[in-house]
């Protein structure tokens, strides 16, 4: 199901009619470098807009089923998980030069879910629950830059948004049970998001680009709460090769047209043309990416659990990535880029799951 709804967005990403690039990094280029993850203050012009596929992938540390079955000895609450993953389709609008409107619509995917449980006899054994996976929760978000100054070359904008309860919540899991409400693709809840983007750019080839999100947890399905969730990114871009623009001539070469002058006052004319081949990379820019991305989230509660929640005292916690990455601009309209999250803070809350690597990737169309 989900690689239709992947070739579905594949589609329509490359099949649309050609326009006009427009200046934001995040979806586009215009001769300026631009981060991956962290979201930059630079918005997009008026009339235009951008539409991608983003995709995020987090391998974990997978636990042994003889912790698993620890912990539930200990009644812990628990899991053991392979790796999630999030395509999501992206887009975003220009309503005025300084005021941008967007949505994310992900799919989700998480693998290889496994409960240590204890029988009726009181002895540990594995569930092995599988892969839960549909359509998530839509977030709409708005982006308003109020300061910009350009001699300075200096961004700072105010980030809004809202998760909108659209995403599947009834999935079930191998042995035909429900999954519960942390492993539903959904949340079914409105979670408010508000933040701050400051963008600092030195030439059009090296951008210093930082972010804070902060996202409000609310009840949603079974009464659960996710925990708030504070997201901060630090950003360094260097454009390392230059794109060569083709606005009014062919792709691989051109001619460039110039006058020599002769005689003693120089009033003869002759004007003759030379031709110009390019490099076959020469409608390639290509910046590299060097992030730190943080997260602290709360911890879980699931309120139907007991008469007053049971909160999870191993959820949440605090994650710290170090992410190198490029991103590759092709032609006007096009870029792709692909990011590597390594983590150097693991500081997670009782004995929850840590990660070992995440990766970032995507591909993006400007109109």
């Amino acid at each position: 199901m989900y690689f239709y709804f992947l070739n579905c967005i594949l589609i329509t990403l490359f099949l649309s009619l050609p326009v006009k690039a427009h200046h934001n990094p995040t979806f586009g280029f215009a001769g300026t470098a631009g981060p991956i993850l962290t979201s930059p203050a630079s918005t997009i012009q008026k009339g235009h807009f951008g539409v991608g596929i983003r995709t995020e992938y987090v391998n974990f540390n997978e636990f042994s089923n003889d912790a698993l079955k620890f912990f539930a000895k200990k009644r812990q609450f628990v899991h053991g998980s392979e790796f999630f993953m999030y395509p999501a389709l992206v887009a975003a609008y220009g309503i005025t030069d300084n005021f941008n409107f967007g949505f994310r619509y992900p799919y989700s995917i998480q693998a290889g879910i496994r409960d240590g449980a204890l029988n009726r006899f009181g002895i540990p054994h594995i569930i092995e629950r599988g892969t839960s996976h549909g359509v998530g929760d839509l977030t709409l978000f708005a982006q308003y830059r109020f300061l910009n100054i350009k001699e300075k070359a200096f961004e700072a904008a105010l980030i809004t948004g809202l998760n909108i309860p659209a995403g599947l919540a009834h999935t079930v899991d191998n042995v035909g049970e429900r999954f519960g409400p942390d492993h539903q693709p959904g949340k079914r809840s409105f979670d408010p998001i508000v933040g701050l983007a400051l963008t600092k750019r030195f030439g059009h080839k090296l951008s210093f680009d930082t972010n804070y999100l902060f996202t409000k947890a609310v009840k949603g399905i079974q009464r659960y709460y996710s925990g708030d969730l504070h997201n901060y990114n630090l950003a360094l871009s260097y454009r390392i090769l230059e794109q060569h623009h083709h606005h009014s001539h062919k792709p691989n070469s051109h001619e460039h047209s110039h006058e020599h002058l002769y005689g003693v006052w120089e009033e003869n004319k002759y004007t003759h043309a030379h031709t110009h081949k390019h490099k076959w990379y020469s409608i390639f820019g290509v910046d590299s990416v060097i992030e730190l991305n943080g997260e602290w989230r709360q911890r879980q509660v699931f309120g139907l659990i007991q008469p007053f929640g049971f909160t999870d005292e191993d959820s949440g916690g605090s994650f710290i990535y170090v992410s190198p990455g490029v991103r590759v601009a092709i032609g006007e309209k096009y870029s792709a880029y692909f990011s590597y999250g390594i983590p150097v803070v693991l500081d997670p809350i009782g004995d929850g799951q840590k990660p070992d690597f995440r990766m970032v990737f995507g591909l993006s169309r400007s109109f």
